[in-house]
């Protein structure tokens, strides 16, 4: 049963990547299509605000700790990855012709299953929720304008607090956590178009997160006390509307 909701999931994950890559080609698409919209956008306001929507998948990356080798009930810990939500605000100031600072508060909603199997066969998983507010600082570098279209590389780092986290949550017996910290700090690299419309600027944008805290939460329990560290990476799937 557990086995048929993931896949499903899945599914319906890719459904989603596809319907916002399709989304972003309809656009591109139209934008090629009009003459020359919004010739001074990067020229006259430096300062523009929006909002961006997407989707993301995330996962752990661990190391084991030396209880692992000694151990001898755990065969193997499988990492299942589930859908993902994003949502935020995007402030953009121009210092250049050719680059931007980027602000971008957001709500990331997601979701990780620890899948552990055991010797003897059995399988339990652990869930870990997030609920993470973020502040990225980017920086983004923009290639010429052509027509309505323009490509751009943005890099930066972000601090994360996970609303999720229960590392101070009282120990239940019966149902055993694998818990993590609330404060992280991450770097972020991606790529997008800016493709410019008669009202607003629409930019499609796929990037990856690559977390430099540890956040696991130490634990003497077998679930959590064969590994040394948890970074979180996310690749996000996003679209920006701009006005």
């Amino acid at each position: 049963m557990h086995t048929t909701h993931f896949r499903d999931m899945q599914h319906l994950h890719r459904a989603k990547i596809v319907a916002l890559f399709f989304v972003a080609f309809l656009m591109a698409t139209n934008a090629f299509a009009q003459g020359q919209n919004k010739p001074f956008y990067d020229y006259g306001r430096k300062l523009h605000f929006g909002f961006t929507v997407g989707t993301s998948i995330s996962n752990f990356k661990y190391d084991w700790s030396p209880k692992w080798y000694t151990q001898d009930t755990i065969s193997t810990v499988n990492i299942r990855r589930l859908p993902g939500i994003t949502l935020g605000a995007v402030g953009d100031f121009h210092m250049g012709e050719y680059w931007d600072i980027r602000l971008v508060p957001s709500l990331v909603l997601s979701q990780r299953n620890l899948e552990y199997k055991f010797n003897n066969g059995d399988i339990v998983t652990k869930q870990v929720e997030s609920a993470i507010v973020e502040m990225p600082v980017l920086l983004k570098l923009k290639s010429e304008r052509h027509q309505n279209i323009r490509m751009y590389l943005i890099a930066g780092g972000k601090y994360g607090y996970d609303l999720g986290s229960d590392y101070r949550a009282i120990k239940n017996p019966n149902d055993i956590k694998v818990a993590i910290k609330p404060n992280n700090y991450s770097y972020e690299i991606g790529t997008g178009l800016d493709l410019y419309f008669p009202y607003f600027k629409f930019s499609p944008e796929i990037k990856l997160t690559k977390g430099l805290t540890n956040i696991l939460v130490p634990d003497d329990k077998p679930y959590t006390n064969i590994f040394s560290r948890f970074r979180s990476n996310f690749v996000f799937f996003s679209l920006y509307f701009e006005g």
